[in-house]
């Protein structure tokens, strides 16, 4: 699965559950987890061979999340919340670039609002 560059994404902006994840396993690991199985509950064995994680996370960020989660049906974050922010920060990019806010509309299927809407959040980041 190829991962995006998520080096610019603001973990604080995120739902604290996902927070929680990348504390526990690292962002780019859950990122992985949030798309192989975001939106539902997932239980977390308490031994890594029992269980499909090992196919989407390497071993080390497997045992953080047995040590801390064992046991538990962990309700798994959805990745629209990385795509979001990923999405909203090739606007600004564009909308730096100088395309409009029609175009950016008409690309992303977002309304003129929400175009102005996210243009206006990269003013208050900074």
């Amino acid at each position: 699965m190829e991962t995006p560059d998520l080096s610019n994404i603001e973990t604080n902006q995120l739902p604290q559950s996902l927070q929680a994840l990348i504390e526990c396993i690292g962002l780019q690991n859950a990122y992985r987890l949030t798309s192989a199985f975001g939106g539902r509950p997932k239980y977390i064995p308490k031994h890594r061979d029992r269980t499909k994680l090992a196919d989407v996370l390497p071993p080390q960020a497997l045992d953080a999340l047995i040590e801390r989660f064992a046991g538990l049906a962990l309700e798994i974050p959805k990745a629209d919340h990385f795509q979001r922010q990923l999405r909203n920060q090739q606007i600004q990019k564009e909308s730096a670039d100088g395309l409009s806010r029609s175009l950016l509309a008409d690309k992303y299927g977002l309304s003129l609002r929400q175009i102005g809407n996210i243009r206006r959040q990269d003013c208050h980041a900074r």
